[in-house]
């Protein structure tokens, strides 16, 4: 009686767990930072390659401001480009900053779901696969 007993609870207790409780189901929230560092100061696009091309001195006089309220200023001493930024972890594959300014060139480049591959107070990398080509594209930015 006492092996049917503990058989029972057996089959209870391991039919209580759920495949909802796997770890690969939880959004993660490692670079979750990115929403405090940003905000601090000014900042520069040090690398942008986009396959085999290298397209970082498309930004090379813009300083970009991103702010709390999730606005994005790039500017040059000519030109002023103003979108958003979001942090973004409901995906359970990865963590990404979303950046989306208008249709214009250069912008237009950085439009995009970026996932975030690190982040000091410095540096942000970014990569991203293109949906149009498949190319893998890196963005990185640096604290002036």
């Amino acid at each position: 009686m006492k092996k049917i007993l503990i058989l029972a609870l057996t089959v209870i207790i391991a039919s209580a767990c759920s495949s909802s409780d796997d770890a690969g189901d939880v959004n993660t929230s490692e670079f979750e930072e990115i929403t405090t560092i940003l905000p601090q100061g000014k900042w520069f696009i040090s690398r942008l390659i986009d396959g085999n091309s290298d397209k970082t001195s498309e930004f090379e006089s813009f300083d970009f401001t991103f702010n709390t309220d999730g606005t994005v200023k790039a500017q040059n001493d000519l030109f002023t480009e103003n979108g958003t930024w979001n942090y973004d972890n409901s995906s359970s594959d990865d963590e990404e900053l979303v950046l989306q300014f208008g249709n214009t060139t250069p912008f237009d480049e950085i439009n995009d779901d970026w996932e975030i591959v690190s982040i000091s107070n410095s540096q942000i990398e970014l990569s991203d696969i293109s949906g149009g080509d498949g190319d893998l594209e890196l963005l990185t930015f640096t604290k002036l």
